[in-house]
């Protein structure tokens, strides 16, 4: 991410709320966003390049930074509609191990499932989850 997309979204972070699912009945306003996870989506194209071809930018409250940091919740996120449910780790069927699995398609918007990415915000190809934590670049890759 260019230095200066990172400097303008941190300029617009306090109008924003989270997007994150709190649960039904409840308003975004209720909860300010904090900070912008950042996801990029790419491709290898050798050992030592890697191609991002687009970044998934999401406002994030502080419960919810705190939840994608601690060892209790898992984070479903669908990239291609934006929905997202939080699994309960104690009281899940499945062992989930990673703080967010990014879903190519879900039952919300599509027929065929496309995919399953996941990764930890800290080890997120070598750069910290959130944006506030990130540095930028100024020039193009």
């Amino acid at each position: 991410m260019y230095e200066t997309d990172r400097l303008r979204l941190l300029a617009e972070l306090t109008n924003e709320c989270c997007e994150l699912n709190h649960g039904p009945g409840t308003r975004l306003e209720n909860f300010p966003a904090v900070d912008y996870i950042v996801m990029p989506f790419g491709y290898q194209e050798t050992e030592i390049a890697e191609v991002s071809v687009r970044e998934m930018v999401i406002p994030v409250c502080r419960e919810c930074a705190a939840a994608l940091a601690g060892e209790e919740w898992t984070l479903l996120y669908c990239f291609e509609c934006c929905s997202c449910q939080w699994v309960a780790r104690a009281f899940s069927k499945n062992r989930y191990r990673h703080h967010i699995l990014w879903l190519r398609g879900c039952p919300h918007c599509a027929e065929q499932f496309g995919g399953l990415y996941f990764n930890d915000p800290i080890t997120m190809l070598g750069l910290p989850a959130f944006l506030s934590q990130q540095r930028g670049s100024m020039m193009a890759a």
